[in-house]
């Protein structure tokens, strides 16, 4: 059945593995903005919600593009009996299809800078600023371990790129650690920053004692699931005994933090 539905109707699936959201390029938006619409979205209904709402089985991009281009509604093809075996196949299918190595894409820039062309040149022409597409071309200095881990998708761009210049052992180490002990970018810079300063048990010690602090109970990791889904980006909740306690989104890049600062109504407009 297909409708049009509003995007605040739909939300990421809970089976979605953690990875970067795709974000459209700006061509992208453009485009949907001349056209006025986008393809549909493929979605079920999340049980006991009033008004329906609906969750994303495949066509994230699409649903993020119209966020982008201002749209209100999109099309959206609504699978009333899928079940979540279905949903978690589906989750699958999307990852490889919208699978986008940042390795590949960095190689591909180095290849036209050692031909000649600026980094900014190179990076304007797939959309990126000069910062990112230099943030691209320096994963090319990690570990071909670590790189794996990027191409795969267990390793965000924003976790890589801290671990840059440090000795190839402990590269692959703290990849490993922030799998392990899911540490947020800002935890990882933490630790890297120590190590720099030869203090590396001390920044340990620190990022254990918050890790540990989380009281991972069911109402937690809901509430974060469902953070997650409205906001479009990893979210972690840390809390005290006394009731304190801090709010953190997660994001990968700066495009990323571009779409979750669209997404919460934050406006910087340059005339």
């Amino acid at each position: 059945m297909l409708l049009q539905l509003e995007l605040h109707r739909l939300f990421l699936s809970p089976y979605r593995k953690r990875r970067p959201l795709p974000w459209p390029r700006a061509e992208e938006i453009e485009l949907i903005q001349e056209l006025g619409f986008v393809d549909p979205v493929t979605a079920r209904p999340i049980p006991h919600t009033d008004p329906p709402q609906y969750e994303i089985l495949s066509g994230e991009k699409n649903w993020l593009a119209a966020q982008k281009a201002g749209l209100t509604r999109i099309p959206v093809m609504v699978l009333a009996e899928a079940d979540d075996e279905t949903a978690k196949r589906m989750q699958v299918l999307q990852a490889r299809a919208e699978k986008n190595d940042p390795i590949q894409e960095a190689r591909a820039l180095q290849h036209q800078v050692q031909h000649g062309a600026s980094v900014t040149s190179v990076g304007s022409a797939t959309g990126r600023s000069r910062t990112m597409a230099s943030h691209l071309l320096r994963l090319l200095q990690l570990e071909p371990a670590v790189q794996q881990l990027i191409s795969d998708g267990v390793l965000s761009v924003g976790h890589a790129k801290v671990l840059v210049g440090l000795a190839p052992a402990v590269q692959i180490e703290l990849a490993n650690r922030i799998q392990r002990q899911q540490l947020t970018v800002r935890q990882t810079e933490a630790l890297v920053r120590s190590i720099r300063q030869n203090q590396p048990d001390a920044a340990a010690n620190a990022i254990n004692a918050t890790v540990n602090h989380r009281a991972r109970n069911a109402d937690v990791e809901r509430l974060e699931t469902e953070l997650s889904a409205l906001i479009g980006s990893p979210v972690s909740l840390d809390y005290s005994d006394d009731g304190s306690g801090c709010l953190t989104i997660a994001f990968s890049d700066l495009e990323v933090l571009d779409g979750l600062l669209d997404r919460l109504g934050y406006r910087h407009d340059i005339d």
